[in-house]
């Protein structure tokens, strides 16, 4: 019997991580990570400030644009190659 080795398929990840340049790719991953929480922490701070109440919007806008920023992410590395 004999044995083919092929390499793995790479993932959407990879190919696009190769396929981008370094700095676009980190630019879009901190924009993601990094910009979309921290605006969604001001925008909530704001909003506790002008809203007295129980709930922490600051800590609620954050996490939506943290779950914004990583949907964003996972739909640009399962887009279609150009």
């Amino acid at each position: 019997m004999e044995y083919n080795a092929r390499p793995p398929d790479s993932s959407n990840l990879s190919e696009r991580a190769q396929e981008s340049s370094m700095p676009a790719f980190l630019t879009r991953v901190s924009l993601a990570l990094l910009a979309l929480p921290l605006g969604g922490y001001l925008l909530g701070n704001l909003a506790d400030r002008q809203l007295q109440g129980e709930i922490s919007w600051a800590i609620a806008i954050a996490l939506l644009g943290l779950t914004a920023g990583l949907i964003h992410l996972w739909m640009w590395m399962k887009r279609p190659a150009l």
